[in-house]
């Protein structure tokens, strides 16, 4: 698939020229007109070496001034490790110039089983056949084996279980067997070079990484998803938690540019270390985060998501609390 080739392309640099830039030209004088306030809590419960940052992603831009404040930190001699990779979705490498800007800028980029059926169907279909959301869910539901093909059949529009049974792009019945196999060696080969990325990220290059456990942006709280804890757990790395909180009112559009007169609250919470948490995340055995290998573990994982998101919870202001614990229902939106 063609996200692929931008996985495979992925560079990440020690020192992040273009965040470096955008925070001295762009940043410092837009905030610095606009009075943007930045503050953090609990800086000092930010270790001395490279993390996993959890947020809670309420607007479009609202790790930028996390970032920024993080860097004039370092500048002052407060935190040692400043500099932050971050997980983006799959669909902002799709226009070749904001793939460009997302590899120079560091990001890695993160695909979802849903993008890859999402965009495989609409490379087969075109725009002749919009996938409804109802749809979307019955086939997330057969690439995670919870439904076969007869529940397709009987209630899906027959493109619909066509796309799941008939040769079309890279997928070949005869030779991956299922369309769910098929899903699974892409995915799994992405997810081996993911790994690999976040892996030299924090040890060689030493730089943070920064996840939005819920996937999607939303002013209040919603479940996370294990990919965070799964990540955490592969590469023994601590998760520090921070409450995002007032940026949703600075950034209250998709341009770049904060309200005047606004103040963001960051708050840390402790570093999460599962090994010191509970026996059950001293898990020995290496793996590779979203593959069939870690479905035994699915528990494990989903246990570790919530400790993160419950902490999260206790460090936003009421208004940005929500039932973290309540399952979404998928959107074809989220990855077109």
């Amino acid at each position: 698939m063609e996200l692929s080739r931008f996985i495979e392309n992925a560079y990440i640099k020690p020192v992040p020229d273009i965040q470096i830039l955008i925070g001295k030209f762009f940043l410092h004088p837009i905030y610095k007109l606009k009075n943007l306030k930045i503050d953090i809590e609990g800086v000092e419960k930010i270790p001395e070496h490279p993390v996993i940052f959890a947020m809670n992603h309420t607007d479009r831009y609202n790790y930028w001034p996390f970032m920024y404040k993080l860097w004039r930190l370092h500048l002052e001699g407060k935190i040692k490790y400043p500099y932050i990779t971050v997980w983006v979705k799959g669909k902002y490498f799709e226009n070749r110039f904001i793939a460009s800007f997302m590899r120079l800028s560091g990001t890695i980029p993160v695909p979802s089983k849903g993008y890859l059926v999402v965009k495989d169907f609409y490379k087969t279909y075109g725009s002749k056949v919009e996938l409804t959301d109802e749809e979307l869910v019955m086939l997330l539901d057969y690439v995670a084996g919870r439904k076969e093909l007869e529940y397709i059949k009987a209630l899906a529009r027959r493109e619909v279980y066509d796309f799941l049974t008939t040769p079309h792009g890279d997928f070949d019945p005869e030779r991956y067997g299922s369309y769910r196999d098929y899903i699974e060696v892409v995915f799994t080969e992405m997810m081996k070079k993911v790994l690999e990325l976040n892996r030299d990220a924090i040890f060689n290059k030493k730089l943070n990484l920064l996840v939005f456990p819920e996937g999607r942006r939303s002013k209040k709280l919603t479940r996370g998803k294990p990919g965070l804890a799964q990540v955490a757990l592969a590469l023994d790395v601590p998760v520090v938690p921070v409450g995002c909180n007032g940026s949703d009112k600075a950034y209250t559009g998709n341009l770049p540019f904060p309200k005047a007169n606004k103040k963001i609250v960051y708050r840390v919470g402790e570093p999460i270390d599962f090994k010191k948490v509970s026996d059950e995340f001293d898990i020995k055995e290496d793996f590779v985060p979203f593959t069939p290998q870690t479905k035994k573990l699915q528990g494990v994982f989903n246990r570790a998501t919530e400790i993160v998101m419950e902490r999260i919870y206790n460090l936003l202001d009421e208004e940005y609390r929500g039932d973290f614990r309540d399952r979404d229902a998928a959107k074809v939106s989220t990855f077109i």
